[in-house]
């Protein structure tokens, strides 16, 4: 029974320790020294928020006021971590080089933002290429996500398949992160390999459905799909 005793306490340790960094993640908000309510997002950040970024947060609603499940009693929470190495620390390692994210598994609205200028509207990772994009669609991106959830419910949200709702995200963000003709290049020169354009992929998978065969948003949600077939078919009306 004694040999068991040092096991149980590193057990309790990393669970107690698990717990604590849920919690944080969850309320964030002591890490931030800056608070301040603009419409319906409450930002936080660690250094005063440049006045421009009210600029950036009507561009992002923008974007969302378009999309047709767009919900105004959605309230974000908008966390800016200013640095790569304080976003890397909030992602335990998980997607830590993304320009954003949130987490689906937990009940709340936080959206962590990493590296930006607000005074530019650039969000930035730290990586040698494609490592900067618009802010305000980041932003769009990752408050798409907490739509999706809130009106398809956790469980669907958390098993739909990846290219519709990241697909979707990217839509209403007005793109992806790598121009329409890097993307298709790639997409044409491996098409059974997305790594490096897979966002793009889906944003286009979508883009079609939605404007070439003018389905519905919950139709996408909610059907079926041949997705071979229709990856195929989107990628054969691409222009090289």
């Amino acid at each position: 029974m004694k040999s068991d005793r040092p096991r149980r306490i590193v057990r309790n340790v990393m669970l107690g320790a698990g717990v604590a960094f849920i919690l944080l993640l969850s309320f964030p908000q002591l890490l931030f020294a800056h608070e301040t309510t603009y419409g319906r997002f409450h930002v936080y950040s660690r250094e005063p928020l440049d006045p421009s970024f009210h600029v950036v947060l009507d561009a992002a609603e923008a974007r969302l006021a378009a999309s047709t499940i767009r919900d105004e009693d959605l309230a974000p929470n908008v966390f800016l971590t200013g640095s790569h190495r304080f976003y890397r620390s909030l992602s335990l390692n998980i997607g830590w080089n993304s320009f954003g994210k949130g987490y689906p598994m937990l009940p709340t609205n936080n959206v962590f933002i990493n590296k930006s200028d607000g005074a530019s509207d650039r969000v930035f990772r730290d990586a040698a290429e494609n490592n900067s994009r618009s802010l305000s669609g980041v932003l769009a991106h990752e408050v798409t996500h907490l739509l999706i959830r809130k009106r398809y419910g956790y469980w669907w949200n958390l098993t739909m398949p990846a290219w519709k709702k990241e697909g979707y995200a990217e839509y209403v963000a007005g793109g992806s992160t790598l121009s329409y003709d890097v993307g298709v290049s790639l997409w044409k020169a491996n098409p059974k390999d997305a790594s490096g354009y897979r966002y793009f992929k889906y944003y286009m998978l979508v883009k079609h459905l939605l404007e070439e065969e003018r389905i519905s948003v919950d139709d996408l949600f909610r059907r079926d799909f041949d997705v071979p077939a229709l990856e195929a078919s989107v990628l054969s009306r691409l222009d090289p």
